[in-house]
């Protein structure tokens, strides 16, 4: 069983201010040791550039008993930030500059949402924030790869301000569309019939396009790139400690479960990364995404990842999809998760993963799904459009708020709708 019990946060916005002077700080001392950047006078927008620390030994999964914040988070709201986009490094960086992080913040908590879900980079290997980790490992400088801005830490900071909390989505592997990327970082490179592809290839092709192909996802992950994905997601947790209460990990396939006992063996692993994760925030949850068949989406055959404390819940509407059509309802009871792992479900209230401008739902039914569901112990992320600038469709927005007008019924344990 979930416990219920809850525990007083902490005054996130001191930790989050102490962190940034750390972080400037040690920005400091690595320009003069070491010649890196020094930037100048900072404004509201956080520019910032650490050196990666080593990640701290592994500690085991949660402690039975521990109070779970998202359990009671009555529902949260996901944003696809400029991930679909092939944007050049001016392009990107436009884009980030134009976002209005005050007026999304109030936007979302209009609604009423527990939390946000937000995207930090995906495919295309473009982040909204600086991380020198990742910078080194391309032999490039702040806003080529990365932003200027560090859009997270401001993001991360408005919605403290309204007691809103912040999973960030990233991916468990490196950047896929990239072949470059995938070698700089040590992931494991296209192959073909077992045997490196070379740079040429498609990276994202398939089987079914070219015999005998695997993605880069679809092989066991090197210990090296364990790494160096320990670096690059550590320096972003130490950052913003606990301004971010969780992390959403895409592309963790069945081939990265299935090597997690055998990687053991080697100094850096999914243990040594997980530390490195949760090194800013030992209390942040975690959720692995394998896709969206509800035996990899809700666990209901175990844990993807012995780290794993929620299901990352993908899937595209509100039942079940089967050969015939519409199958079951997706709840806690149809499709149980594992003991001590939230059930979460995660779908697009518009047309598609980040993309439309109505809702597909009325506030009824959203209202009665996401009842039906917190009943039974579990909760629901909405995906939510959002422009480059940070604004959310009027339409959808409208839907939004008039769901949080019951967000008290919507995660009292009960039924009501």
């Amino acid at each position: 069983m979930i416990p219920t019990t809850r525990i007083a946060r902490p005054n996130r916005d001191r930790v989050g201010f102490v962190a940034t002077v750390a972080c400037l700080a040690l920005a400091v001392v690595s320009s003069v040791a070491g010649g890196g950047e020094q930037h100048g006078d900072l404004d509201s927008r956080v520019i910032v550039r650490v050196r990666p620390e080593p990640a701290s030994p592994v500690v085991e999964s949660e402690a039975p008993g521990k109070a779970r914040w998202l359990r009671h988070a009555g529902f949260g709201l996901m944003f696809h930030y400029e991930v679909f986009k092939n944007h050049s490094s001016a392009s990107y960086n436009r884009a980030i500059e134009s976002f209005d992080v005050v007026r999304f913040a109030e936007s979302v908590a209009s609604t009423r949402a527990g939390y946000v879900i937000f995207t930090v980079g995906q495919h295309w290997g473009k982040f909204c924030a600086p991380n020198a980790a990742y910078e080194r490992l391309l032999g490039v400088e702040p806003g080529v790869w990365t932003s200027r801005r560090d859009l997270v830490m401001e993001i991360a900071r408005e919605l403290d301000r309204r007691k809103i909390r912040l999973v960030l989505y990233m991916t468990a592997r490196a950047p896929m569309r990239h072949y470059r990327i995938i070698k700089a970082t040590g992931d494991a490179v296209p192959t073909i019939n077992g045997k490196p592809a070379g740079p040429g290839v498609d990276t994202m092709s398939h089987p079914r396009k070219l015999k005998g192909f695997r993605r880069s996802e679809n092989q066991p992950p090197p210990s090296v790139f364990l790494k160096n994905w320990g670096a690059v997601c550590g320096e972003w947790s130490r950052r913003y400690g606990p301004l971010v209460s969780g992390w959403w990990f895409d592309g963790y396939k069945t081939e990265m479960k299935d090597a997690y006992q055998g990687l053991k063996k080697q100094a850096f692993n999914i243990d040594t990364w997980i530390a490195a994760v949760r090194s800013g925030n030992p209390d942040a949850e975690l959720a692995f995404n394998a896709g969206a068949h509800p035996i990899l989406s809700l666990c209901t055959r175990g844990r993807l990842c012995p780290h794993q404390t929620f299901t990352s819940g993908e899937n595209r509407d509100f039942y079940q999809r089967t050969k015939k059509g519409r199958g079951k309802l997706l709840t806690p009871e149809n499709f149980p998760a594992p003991k001590g792992v939230v059930w979460h479900l995660l779908l697009p209230v518009s047309k598609g993963w980040g993309a439309g401008v109505k809702s597909r739902f009325d506030v009824e039914t959203l209202k009665s799904r996401i009842d039906l569901i917190d009943s039974q112990g579990g909760v629901v992320t909405l995906d939510v459009p959002v422009s480059s600038d940070g604004r959310i469709p009027r339409e959808v927005l409208g839907v939004l708020q008039k769901l949080g007008q019951d967000i008290g019924k919507l995660r009292d344990g009960g039924r009501s709708f």
